[in-house]
C-alpha cells in the first residue's frame, strides 16, 4: 500500500492540531510563572500586611519562608499524586484539573484579608493561597510539556516544547510589567492597601479562559494509541522509579538550574536592591528587557537543537558557563549601574535558554509514553522545589547577614555538579522516537 499520499494529507492536520495543542498547554504555564512571579515581586509591597515585623526585611522573610516551608512537603507529595493521573488518565484531563485547582489558589490569594483586619488568621489566608498554587505548579508543568512535545510534528520536539518557556518567560515578562506599571501609576499607600491584589484577580481570569482552551483540543495521538491497546500502566510511578532511575536521576540534575533560573528571571531586581540600593523600578524595567531576549532566544535554541547540535550540547554549555560567570556577574551588582545591570541580566538569560529552549523535549524523550508525565514530573518538582523555592529564603538570609555573595557561590556548585554529571549520564536523545523512548 502506498502511504505517502496518506502522509502528504495528514501532515497539515498534524500541524494545526500542535499549533492548538501548544496554546492550549502553554497558557497554564503562562499563568503559573505569573503567578509565582507576582508573588515575589510584589511581596515587599504587601508583607507587612500579614507578617507584621520589626523590619521590611523580616517582614520578607516571613512570606517568602512560610511559602517555602509548607511548599517543601506539599509540592513533591502533590506531584506523586496527580503526576500519575496524567498517565492512567490523560494528559489533557490533568490539564483541566490543573487549571481549576490555578484559579483557587489565586482567588484566596487576591481576596485575603490582612493582619489588621482579622489577627493571626491572615497569614493562614495567604499561605493556603499559595499552598494551592503550588499543589496545582505540581500536576502543570509535566501535563503541559509532555502533551505539548506528543504533539509534536516529528523533527520538531524542541522547537514545540521551547514554547513552554516562551510562556512561561511572557509570564514572568508580563508580571513584572505589571508590577512596574501598577507601581508607578498607584501612590505607595494605595499599592500596598489594595493595589497589589489587582494583578492576581486579572491571573484569574485568564485562568477561565485557559480551562475553554483546553476542552477544546483531542488527547495527543501516542498516549491514545497506548489507551485503544490496553497498555497503559496500572502504577506508572512506581514503574518509572524502579525502571527508569537514571532517567528520573537525570530530570533533577538538570533542575539543578533552578535556582539560577529563578534568580536571574525574578529574584534579580530584589538581589541589587538589597546588596546595593540599586533602584527596585529601575531593576523591574531592566529585567523586562533581558526577559524578551530570553522568549526571543528560546525558538533559535529550539531549531538548533532540532536541526544541529542535539540536546546534551546545549545544556552543558549552560552548566558550566553559568559555572564560569555566577560569580563575576554577581561581583558586578555589588555596585549596580544601569549599564552593568542589564548586562549581567541579559548575559545570564541567554545562558539559560540554551537548556530552556529544549529541556521540555528532553525529558519527555527520556522516557516511554505509559510512564511520561509520572517520570517527568515528579523529579522536576522535586528538584524545583529544593533547588528552585529555597532561593529568596536562602539569598534573604545570607544578604541580611552580610554574606552577599553566597548565592553567587551556591549556582557555581550547583551547576559545576550538573555539568559533571550530564556529561557523564546524560545520553544525546533526539533522534528518539515518543513511542518506543
Amino acid at each position: 500500500m502506498d502511504t505517502s499520499r496518506i502522509f502528504a494529507t495528514e501532515a497539515p492536520v498534524q500541524y494545526r492540531l500542535s499549533r492548538k495543542a501548544v496554546t492550549a498547554g502553554a497558557i497554564g504555564n503562562l499563568i503559573e510563572f505569573y503567578d509565582a512571579t507576582l508573588y515575589t515581586l510584589l511581596a515587599p509591597v504587601f508583607s507587612q500586611q500579614f507578617f507584621p515585623a520589626d523590619s521590611k526585611a523580616a517582614a520578607l522573610l516571613y512570606t517568602y519562608g512560610a511559602v517555602v516551608g509548607v511548599a517543601f512537603v506539599v509540592r513533591p507529595v502533590a506531584a506523586a499524586l496527580l503526576s500519575p493521573y496524567g498517565d492512567r488518565y490523560g494528559r489533557r484531563r490533568l490539564l483541566s484539573l490543573t487549571l481549576y485547582i490555578m484559579t483557587a489558589g489565586l482567588l484566596l490569594i487576591s481576596l485575603s484579608p490582612t493582619y489588621d483586619s482579622i489577627g493571626v488568621l491572615a497569614p493562614v489566608f495567604l499561605v493556603s493561597g499559595r499552598v494551592i498554587q503550588n499543589i496545582s505548579n505540581s500536576g502543570e508543568y509535566q501535563a503541559a510539556s509532555v502533551f505539548m512535545v506528543e504533539h509534536a510534528p516529528p523533527g520538531r520536539r524542541a522547537s514545540v516544547g521551547c514554547v513552554q518557556y516562551v510562556t512561561a518567560g511572557l509570564g514572568i515578562l508580563s508580571a513584572t510589567l505589571v508590577s512596574a506599571l501598577i507601581s508607578a501609576v498607584l501612590p505607595e499607600g494605595a499599592l500596598a492597601a489594595w493595589g497589589w491584589r489587582i494583578p492576581f484577580l486579572l491571573g484569574a481570569v485568564l485562568c477561565l479562559y485557559g480551562l475553554h482552551l483546553r476542552r477544546s483540543v483531542p488527547e495527543s495521538r501516542v498516549f491514545s494509541a497506548l489507551q485503544t491497546a490496553g497498555k497503559l500502566e496500572s502504577r506508572p510511578l512506581r514503574t518509572a522509579i524502579r525502571e527508569h532511575r537514571r532517567s528520573v536521576l537525570l530530570v533533577m540534575v538538570i533542575q539543578f538550574s533552578q535556582s539560577t533560573y529563578f534568580v536571574w528571571q525574578v529574584f534579580l531586581p530584589t538581589y541589587a536592591h538589597l546588596v546595593s540600593g540599586f533602584p527596585l523600578k529601575t531593576g523591574l524595567m531592566l529585567n523586562a528587557v533581558s526577559l524578551a531576549v530570553f522568549v526571543g532566544a528560546l525558538p533559535l535554541v529550539g531549531f538548533l537543537s532540532d536541526r544541529m547540535t542535539g540536546r546534551k550540547p546545549l545544556v552543558l554549555a549552560e552548566a558550566f558557563g553559568f559555572a564560569l560567570l555566577a560569580v563575576p556577574m554577581l561581583s558586578l551588582l555589588q555596585n549596580a549601574t544601569p549599564a552593568g545591570y542589564l548586562l549581567v541580566a541579559v548575559i545570564g538569560n541567554l545562558l539559560l535558554a540554551l537548556t530552556y529552549g529544549n529541556v521540555a523535549a528532553l525529558f519527555s524523550e527520556l522516557f516511554p509514553t505509559g510512564v511520561r508525565a509520572s517520570g517527568v514530573g515528579v523529579p522536576y518538582n522535586l528538584a524545583t522545589t529544593i533547588f528552585g523555592g529555597s532561593v529568596p529564603v536562602l539569598a534573604t538570609w545570607s544578604i541580611a547577614h552580610h554574606y552577599d555573595m553566597a548565592l553567587g557561590y551556591w549556582i557555581l556548585l550547583l551547576e559545576a555538579t550538573a555539568g559533571v554529571l550530564l556529561f557523564l549520564l546524560l545520553p544525546e536523545t533526539r533522534n528518539r522516537t515518543l513511542e518506543t523512548a
